[in-house]
């Protein structure tokens, strides 16, 4: 398959040129009259252009999977890029800024916070959902591609279900009675009847599931497997010839060389995504089986890293 030609993949890699989107002009429409945001200028609205459509790196995916109903599935992982991550870094200065001037204790840096009612949340919540919707529409462009590229190698394909989720994002949701702010990171929802995907790492299942609408998970589910091991203690640690085992049975790319140097200073392969970097999958499964019902057990048969 041609997916590489199609979808920029790598970590600060992006298109040549960028991507018109209508999103970028109704974003700005929202602004009325309050001021550009610090975290926008010129050169970084190019960047967005640019990264429009793109995998980017670290734990984003493409993945060929079987299924246990019998369709072959195509999954990827990506959001909302360098984009989101300005948004979140401008905002939280901005937040450290104001609890600081206001006298308010926070126990970590990492905890400080927006007052609700305040102007700055208001831009925060405007930005987040701009952030939002570029990933979904980040996705689709790939999906789109990813698509083609396997409609041209095998022209009788036909898609059928589509499932497109957020993680990593705050939501006002209605709770035990109450209008709440939740937060899902490493979480999605999983509202009753919610169709939802939960990966495991590059070699192990995936999981098409169905929420159950759990009260007491604020009607959530993890992500993924999550990780057991740091990505440096995973480089350091773990042995090519246990992650090639591991990784066998699916068509992939050679482990690319970290930036982290060996005792004969040669740089060690990067095992940061390796499947032993990552919790068993199906004891996750498990655990949670009081939020999801599992719907389609998916098999990696090929996968692409960012």
């Amino acid at each position: 398959l041609d997916i590489k030609s199609r979808v920029p993949v790598g970590e600060g890699c992006s298109r040549s040129k960028g991507l018109s989107w209508p999103g970028f002009d109704e974003w700005l429409g929202s602004l009325g009259s309050s001021p550009l945001p610090a975290w926008y200028n010129k050169d970084s609205h190019e960047l967005d252009r640019m990264n429009l459509g793109t995998l980017g790196g670290g734990n984003h995916f493409i993945e060929i999977q079987a299924g246990s109903d019998g369709f072959v599935w195509l999954m990827l992982h990506s959001g909302s890029r360098n984009l989101g991550y300005r948004i979140a870094n401008s905002y939280h200065k901005i937040a450290l800024a104001l609890d600081k001037s206001r006298g308010l204790p926070f126990p970590d840096p990492e905890l400080a916070w927006l007052p609700l009612a305040s102007s700055e949340a208001e831009a925060y919540l405007r930005d987040m959902e701009h952030a939002l919707s570029y990933a979904r529409e980040n996705r689709r462009i790939m999906m789109e591609h990813l698509k083609a590229a396997f409609s041209n190698a095998f022209p009788a394909s036909d898609f059928t279900e589509e499932i497109n989720i957020h993680h990593n994002y705050a939501a006002m949701e209605s709770h035990f009675g109450r209008n709440v702010w939740v937060h899902r990171k490493g979480a999605v929802s999983a509202r009753l009847g919610q169709k939802g995907i939960i990966p495991g790492s590059m070699g192990t299942s995936s999981y098409i599931v169905e929420g159950l609408g759990e009260a007491n998970s604020f009607e959530s589910s993890s992500h993924g497997a999550g990780r057991r091991m740091g990505r440096n203690d995973a480089i350091r640690n773990l042995r090519q010839a246990d992650c090639d085992r591991a990784m066998a049975s699916v068509v992939r790319e050679d482990w690319k060389p970290s930036r982290i140097k060996g005792a004969g200073g040669k740089k060690l392969p990067d095992f940061s995504e390796a499947p032993g970097a990552y919790k068993d999958i199906d004891l996750v499964m498990e655990a949670q089986k009081d939020l999801t019902k599992i719907i389609v057990k998916l098999k990696p048969l090929a996968v692409l890293k960012g």
